[in-house]
């Protein structure tokens, strides 16, 4: 199995209870008309951007425990994308996914995914494209006042909930100009994971090795190759 998701989430199971309408959706032909187009006008907004870089916070509540918060940053061109979260950081480019785990000081090397392996999956790289594909069941749930914002509310139900990682996502859209705003995960043992997206920038310059990893960079570090 390749290991390509950044680390923190491999070992995060995103499951909730389900409501008992979810059973009545057998297909993502299923989904509400208005929340498919919302979510393709999202996904052509950021895809007719060169670059996107945003910075997030990523909240994590388990039952009983003070709310963990981590703070991060992506940046995005086409397939290229580099991310740090709390004392992480991934780089994935056109030769391997490497991440960095700068506590133990060690990086991983990774194989690319599979077209599509990614789809579905809720992780810093994937924050502006987890919802494409036909995974899911989709509907618009009203709106909400955040802030002065009136946002768009969009449940997403993974229709094959036995293979998903979580059986229910909340999307969270600024209704004016289509940015999303707030991603959340539930599971099923009362845990909430939580991306906040503070600030959205597309068509930014980025440094021409942003993408780019060299060993040099991370001296004293171990390197371990998971390629195949």
């Amino acid at each position: 199995m390749k290991t390509f998701f950044f680390p923190l989430f491999a070992l995060l199971v995103f499951t909730a209870p389900a409501y008992a309408q979810v059973q009545q959706y057998t297909a993502a032909t299923d989904s509400d008309p208005e929340a498919k187009q919302l979510l393709e006008t999202i996904r052509q907004k950021y895809d007719a951007y060169r670059t996107l870089t945003a910075d997030f916070r990523l909240e994590l509540a388990f039952p009983n425990q003070p709310v963990e918060t981590q703070r991060g940053s992506m940046s995005r061109q086409g397939e290229l994308v580099h991310f740090k979260l709390g004392n992480q950081e991934g780089i994935i480019n056109d030769e391997a996914a490497y991440f960095i785990l700068h506590a133990s000081k060690e990086v991983q090397i990774n194989d690319l995914p599979e077209p599509g392996e990614a789809t579905g999956m809720l992780t810093p790289q994937t924050l502006f494209s987890f919802y494409e594909g036909n995974q899911y069941v989709l509907a618009l749930q009203g709106t909400e006042q955040v802030d002065g914002r009136t946002l768009q509310v969009v449940e997403l139900k993974p229709l094959d909930r036995d293979a998903s990682d979580f059986t229910k996502l909340r999307l969270l859209v600024d209704e004016r100009n289509k940015d999303i705003v707030r991603v959340k995960a539930f599971s099923r043992d009362g845990s909430t994971y939580t991306f906040h997206l503070d600030t959205t920038r597309g068509n930014t310059t980025l440094a021409a090795d942003t993408f780019t990893f060299r060993k040099d960079n991370f001296p004293g570090y171990h390197v371990e190759d998971l390629r195949f």
